[in-house]
């Protein structure tokens, strides 16, 4: 026999434990039923969730591409031929010659030397940035 006697009992058949005090849980048929909570509506969350990463993942893939064009532009600008300091906030255009890329303050309506790549303006922070 236990020692909590006034407990429990030998003959008491509703309790199951030998120490139902020290349960966190109820112990004999009296006690409340454990019940598993319903939890389908908070895991159905995971669909919001799911979208919302995906959809943030896109747009730093996105801006990932765009940084990578631009540092590739850049890159370009940086290597082509030229004979002049770059102003700030101007306007230059860049040509391939055949064997070198040239970069040029003539527009390619003004001027018809290699093949046009493209207009890009240099920048503050020392960018190229395209023109479109």
């Amino acid at each position: 026999m236990s020692s909590y006697s006034w407990a429990m009992s030998e003959n008491d058949s509703n309790n199951v434990a030998d120490n139902p005090m020290s349960l966190p849980y109820g112990s004999n048929v009296g006690a409340p039923a454990i019940t598993i909570p319903d939890n389908a509506g908070f895991r159905s969350r995971h669909n919001t969730a799911n979208h919302h990463l995906n959809q943030r993942l896109e747009e730093i893939k996105r801006e990932y591409d765009e940084l990578l064009e631009l540092a590739k532009d850049t890159q370009l600008c940086y290597t082509a031929r030229y004979n002049f300091v770059p102003i700030v906030g101007k306007t230059y255009h860049l040509y391939w010659t055949g064997h070198d890329y040239m970069l040029s303050i003539m527009s390619p309506d003004d001027w018809d030397f290699g093949e046009f790549v493209g207009s890009f303006t240099y920048e503050t922070n020392d960018i190229w940035k395209r023109q479109e």
